[in-house]
């Protein structure tokens, strides 16, 4: 009887305070989408894909959602595409995205 007591309070316990964990967990996912969806902007720029949307960056991650590839040099033809992501997966990790010039880059601090 007693163990059975035990448990039931561990188990609440761990509902209460385990939320914390959760929403720490959300956003080290969130975070490691952004490092991945700004690697792929940094592949694309560097291949001379056009993906570029200025001052927008859910056009500029949209663009590379859909795919792009550049039309000339070595890699033309090669579509640069996002993996797949939902698009809560997207707006979780556009708060560690920031434009800086002609590049999408990582924002470990998720600020605006």
């Amino acid at each position: 009887m007693a163990i059975m007591i035990i448990g039931i309070m561990i188990s609440l316990a761990m509902m209460v305070f385990g939320g914390g964990l959760s929403d720490e967990a959300k956003k080290q996912r969130d975070k490691r989408n952004a490092q991945v969806i700004a690697n792929t902007a940094a592949m694309a720029a560097a291949a001379g894909a056009l993906y570029f949307e200025e001052d927008d960056e859910a056009a500029t991650v949209a663009n590379l959602r859909d795919g792009c590839a550049p039309t000339t040099g070595i890699f033309r033809g090669r579509v640069f595409k996002l993996p797949s992501m939902s698009d809560d997966d997207i707006q979780g990790a556009l708060v560690f995205l920031k434009l800086n010039d002609t590049d999408l880059i990582y924002d470990s601090s998720g600020t605006p």
